[in-house]
């Protein structure tokens, strides 16, 4: 199966990325987002899931196909700033398809409980516990394509390669287990 994920930076929130993407201010514009969901849809049809802030969720969601569901990042540990509250303390994630589940396989959650990345070279790098969530939520396997759509740290590439390896059984789990 190939399948992607995307982390775009967030929609009003360009001028923090503009340094790191050149088309960062790009995405301070709804169609861009819209655009990048057609993409998703056309060439990651077995599954895709997309990032964004709990802000525009009300104008990104509508852009999404119907089998579009929303996911939870709640983050017990983030990064609290002065005068917004309440704090933004979760982060909503779109997801389309994935591989489907037999009824005797493990299900995965909706949400995902994972403290932010920290000392990470770029800003809103995702941490590993978040990661393999997300592998875990498309039910992802070492033989699919997996693209990450936006690598900036190159985090959630190099999570996947570790997910992969302990699949294999050639490197030891995930420190968490991501189902009940």
């Amino acid at each position: 199966m190939k399948m992607a994920y995307a982390d775009p930076p967030y929609l009003g929130c360009g001028r923090i990325y503009a340094d790191l993407h050149p088309n960062a201010l790009d995405f301070d514009n709804p169609e861009t987002h819209k655009r990048l969901i057609l993409k998703l849809e056309r060439d990651y049809s077995d599954g895709w899931a997309m990032s964004l802030h709990s802000p525009s969720l009300r104008i990104i969601l509508p852009m999404c196909p119907p089998r579009a569901r929303v996911m939870a990042w709640v983050k017990p540990f983030c990064s609290f700033k002065p005068n917004v509250n309440p704090a933004y303390a979760w982060e909503p994630v779109i997801v389309c398809g994935g591989r489907p589940r037999t009824r005797w396989e493990d299900k995965a959650r909706d949400w995902v409980a994972a403290n932010i990345a920290l000392k990470r070279t770029v800003k809103g790098a995702k941490p590993d516990a978040f990661c393999y969530w997300l592998f875990d939520v498309l039910n992802l396997r070492p033989e699919d394509e997996f693209v990450d759509m936006f690598p900036g740290s190159g985090a959630v590439t190099a999570a996947y390669k570790r997910y992969t390896a302990w699949l294999r059984g050639t490197e030891q789990g995930p420190l968490f287990e991501t189902r009940e």
